[in-house]
């Protein structure tokens, strides 16, 4: 079985000298039982995957996939382990499942579920140094099972920012995912043409 994956691995994945810093990139084709270890790396700009799961320090950024669909595109399920980390900036995945000391970083997107096995500290009753942060400009609903908001990106260009709902599936014996989320708000442009002013005026004075 370790050896039929490692061949789609190798067969399946477009190198491309333009992503030199990756070691595979998924662009425009759809994938089945990929598997990363010892500090590998994948970009995925288009097409997607059935299953993806990440091992020892390996790193995956998504900047994007095809529509949701079992052989045509996005990602059915994203497993990170160990001390592996994601950076997703669009696309669509059904699921992500988070374990040990794994990172995952959210700043668009559409993501059905997050399903964490993780531990988070705690200082002063409050979660610290949660594992997956959340990037956008608002926050409307954040439940022990449910995350609602608006991201920072208008991926239609109509003039409107994208929203997202994630369901947070909690596992018995872990932290609320709710816990192990920090979000991020992005300032609106207004604030921080205020705040470099504002800066401008202290430093005159």
């Amino acid at each position: 079985m370790k050896r039929l994956l490692t061949q789609l691995i190798l067969l399946g994945f477009c190198a491309s000298a333009s992503f030199g810093a990756f070691d595979y990139t998924i662009s425009n084709t759809y994938e089945y039982g990929v598997s990363l270890h010892n500090s590998e790396s994948l970009l995925i700009t288009g097409g997607g995957a059935d299953q993806i799961d990440a091992y020892n320090n390996s790193f995956i950024e998504v900047q994007g996939t095809e529509p949701l669909q079992l052989d045509i595109g996005g990602i059915g399920a994203l497993a990170l382990n160990h001390n592996s980390s994601l950076h997703f900036y669009d696309g669509e995945m059904s699921s992500l499942w988070i374990y040990g000391s794994a990172t995952a970083v959210f700043e668009g997107g559409l993501i059905d579920y997050i399903r964490s096995y993780q531990y988070v500290n705690w200082l002063n009753w409050e979660p610290v140094d949660q594992h997956i942060e959340i990037i956008c400009r608002e926050v409307t609903t954040l439940t022990d099972t449910l995350l609602e908001g608006i991201w920072n990106v208008d991926s239609d260009n109509n003039g409107q920012w994208d929203m997202f709902s994630i369901q947070l599936v909690n596992q018995s014996g872990y932290d609320l995912v709710r816990d192990n989320i920090k979000i991020t708000l992005v300032p609106e442009p207004a604030s921080l043409a205020l705040l470099a002013l504002g800066g401008l005026l202290i430093r005159r004075k």
